[in-house]
């Protein structure tokens, strides 16, 4: 048996790990790691992962957090997607993978991040608050035990620190966008995720940590659409763009020229296109399809 496969055994049959922090609210929080769903010695990758990225991840899909961990368990085979842990349930941590060894859940950058995180799938707002406290703790707990900055989706490839799933998309490989969408339609924006994990605060709603009990889905477009500054710079084609609203029903607001930068402002996920909006200088709300949803950013156009 080989070291790191022995080693993972021994953290496998080892009791769930108790962590407790402080955060600026002044409020104690803890979890405990929950090693029922943890894959044996002979389950997940023996290659150590480089210190660079820490990688937030959401599930995409309504499920208890239990549910995720034990599909990522039991339907295991090798290359087959898992993360590190999953955070759901009102704020458990369920382990998969082992600490500091590769995870399969972002393509290329795997073997750049020791842990990768994901977060349950809920519309429940009091759970959600509590699962939001864990997720932002856990992050700071592993990054700081990796000596990953707690900076989010700072810089492009090879600037260390704490990373979305989209962020991976936009600089590394893939077509993912979580958590932004998500998190938005529960209140967070990146700028306050960002905030949270590097001051670790953990509060969401009124400044509490627990939201009110009485769920809210959302709408569709308020789930699926999000702010986000960058750019892009259209390919050799011209492309439709809609005005208003991020749709093929949408009015023709003309097409974007061939080898056109655009700064946007928001992107959405709708009709099966991936949009970004920007305001044009007659303040109209212009929104553009740049890619299908399931393929990569860079068809139609390039994130530079």
């Amino acid at each position: 048996m080989k070291k790191n496969k022995l080693m993972k055994l021994v953290v496998a049959f080892g009791a769930a790990f108790l962590m407790a922090v402080g955060t600026t609210t002044g409020a104690q929080a803890a979890y405990s790691i929950d090693h029922t769903h943890a894959f044996n010695a002979n389950q997940g990758s023996s290659q150590r992962a480089l210190n660079m990225y820490l990688i937030l991840h959401e599930v995409g899909g309504e499920a208890p957090g239990v549910n995720v961990a034990m599909n990522m368990k039991n339907n295991y085979t090798p290359y087959t997607a898992y993360s590190t842990f999953i955070v759901g349930d009102g704020g458990h941590v369920y382990q998969i993978g082992e600490p500091g060894y590769v995870a399969y859940a972002a393509g290329d950058a795997n073997g750049y991040s020791p842990v990768q995180i994901e977060l349950q799938h809920t519309y429940d707002k009091a759970t959600f608050a509590k699962n939001y406290a864990t997720y932002i703790e856990l992050a700071r707990d592993y990054a700081k035990k990796y000596g990953i900055p707690l900076t989010l989706d700072a810089g492009g490839a090879g600037t260390p620190g704490i990373k979305s799933h989209l962020w991976i998309t936009q600089n590394i490989w893939g077509d993912h966008v979580d958590p932004y969408g998500y998190l938005a339609s529960m209140g967070v924006s990146k700028a306050k995720l960002a905030n949270d994990l590097v001051n670790g605060t953990t509060s969401v709603g009124g400044g509490n940590t627990m939201a009110p009990t009485t769920p809210t889905k959302p709408t569709a477009p308020s789930a699926s659409e999000w702010a986000e500054n960058w750019h892009f710079k259209n390919g050799d084609q011209p492309i439709q763009a809609r005005l208003g609203t991020p749709s093929l029903s949408a009015p023709y607001a003309g097409k974007l020229p061939a080898h056109t930068t655009i700064y946007y402002n928001r992107v959405a996920v709708r009709d099966g296109y991936v949009w970004c909006n920007w305001i044009t200088d007659k303040n109209d709300s212009v929104w553009m399809p740049v890619h299908p949803v399931g393929t990569a950013n860079n068809i139609w156009v390039s994130f530079d």
